[in-house]
């Protein structure tokens, strides 16, 4: 599904944030250069690493992503834009130590922070604003009038302005007064290219379910020959939602999709084998004492043991010992398969670790074993597997990956409680097999940042 102007918006956005913090950055040196004198080439280095870093925090926030930004509340945009300064300042200040090469005066270092702030906040508000006034919807047409067309219609719904339903059309000849989210049908499938060329429509989306007649078919390439773009309800939750919907789509679909093939290939799996050992190996270094100072917690809380050891389901469906943190009380972990938000068997430690993410840590020891990867499905317990197995449709393929410390379905959904939930996380296990990639996982680690910084999606 084409998304309105989406890489024209974030490039604009994005080079207007370089030059607001090029911009600070310069104002901030005004300071040390009406002490000193001016010395431009010896602050170089500092400036373009400043701002491949400001950049880089910008979008763990996920300040670049168009629909969420959109939707996003003014003061929620403010904590995001200070939430990600505050964290840039703190990592540019671990660079700057370990490479003196790159200096920047203490002074100035400060003042861009605090110039930065209002200045990409306001220059923000104003982008919005302008692309509201500027934006031009494009125009849909859905084909349905049933539950598929309705699901079609709240998805484009969310898009905000981006999509303009101009109605609906039927296969059917005694569905023509019916109405769809406060739409009209239009017509029959047999009118659809008058419809299409006298609406000036610029999509369509198929939503008829698994009856698309061979009339609905010609009509439809008859408008794609035209220039007009055609999806199905599967196309439009993968490329909008980033899910696979599961009720769309049948066993020939998983056979005859694009994607699914990097599952398998050599090269691709020795590149995240190797990315797995030195994203493991360098966050259990940088972790080390952040991981003692909660052991020490942990044990001084409550009596059992530190660790915490459970049977999970992993790749090919292979069970191995996940280690953990404990953050229930010993000897209670087994009396419920979910933990509920106010569950009693939560330790206090406990909440704070799960909250943070920190009983996870020990799992880096899983993935430095080759049980796990970096990036991933969850690890599932074998208990709940066997559940889940025989009540959600195509469960087993996300078994076809290692299971992940974090991954899409993490990173997009709350923790789950549910066989509802398990349903809804399994759309995004298998769009993130399907599309499975290297770009995908690096978008992945990033945005698991955001998640644990700003406790989006934790239990």
């Amino acid at each position: 599904m084409f998304r309105v102007g989406v890489w024209k918006y974030r490039t604009i956005l994005l080079a207007g944030d370089a030059a607001a913090m090029l911009g600070t950055f310069t104002l901030a040196m005004q300071y040390w250069w009406w002490k000193v004198g001016p010395n431009y080439g010896e602050f170089f280095p500092a400036a373009f690493v400043s701002l491949a870093v400001y950049l880089l925090t910008l979008f763990m926030f996920e300040m670049y992503d168009i629909h969420f930004n959109y939707r996003l509340h003014a003061l929620y945009s403010f904590i995001h834009i200070l939430g990600a300064v505050v964290v840039a300042g703190l990592s540019l200040s671990v660079l700057f130590y370990l490479l003196p090469g790159v200096k920047l005066p203490r002074g100035s270092f400060f003042i861009q922070m605090a110039l930065v702030v209002p200045v990409l906040f306001v220059w923000r508000i104003n982008f919005w604003r302008l692309r509201q006034e500027t934006l031009t919807p494009k125009r849909v047409l859905i084909i349905g009038v049933g539950e598929e067309a309705q699901s079609a219609f709240d998805i484009l719904k969310k898009f905000g302005m981006e999509y303009q339903v101009i109605g609906f059309i039927t296969d059917r000849a005694d569905d023509q007064k019916v109405a769809v989210g406060g739409h009209a049908v239009l017509g029959h499938t047999t009118e659809l290219p008058h419809i299409v060329k006298q609406q000036e429509v610029e999509g369509i989306i198929l939503a008829t379910g698994h009856r698309a007649g061979d009339q609905l078919i010609w009509a439809s390439l008859q408008c794609r020959m035209q220039g007009v773009f055609v999806s199905d309800l599967v196309g439009l939750g993968e490329q909008l939602l980033g899910t696979i919907l599961l009720k769309q789509v049948r066993d020939s679909w998983f056979v005859m999709a694009p994607g699914f093939l990097i599952l398998h290939h050599r090269v691709f799996r020795r590149i995240k084998r190797i990315a797995d050992v030195t994203c493991a190996s360098i966050g259990l270094t940088l972790a080390l004492p952040l991981l003692l100072l909660a052991m020490m917690l942990v044990a001084l809380e409550s009596r059992g043991p530190v660790f915490f050891r459970q049977y999970r389901v992993g790749q090919n469906e292979q069970l191995f010992s996940a280690l953990k943190l404990r953050t229930m009380k010993w000897g209670t972990e087994t009396e419920s398969p979910y933990t509920a938000k106010t569950d009693p068997r939560v330790t206090r430690v406990g909440r704070v670790l799960r909250f943070l993410r920190i009983d996870e840590i020990p799992q880096m020891w899983n993935v430095l074993k080759g049980e796990m990867s970096f990036i991933g499905t969850r690890a599932e317990w074998d208990i709940l597997v066997k559940e889940y197995k025989d009540k959600i449709p195509y469960y087993s393929l996300r078994h076809v990956v290692k299971p992940g410390i974090t991954g899409w379905a993490q990173v997009n959904y709350p923790y789950g409680s549910s066989v509802e939930d398990a349903y809804r996380k399994l759309e995004y296990d298998l769009y993130y097999v399907k599309n499975l990639s290297l770009v995908l996982d690096l978008k992945i680690l990033l945005k698991s940042v955001s998640v644990v910084l700003l406790g989006k999606g934790v239990r």
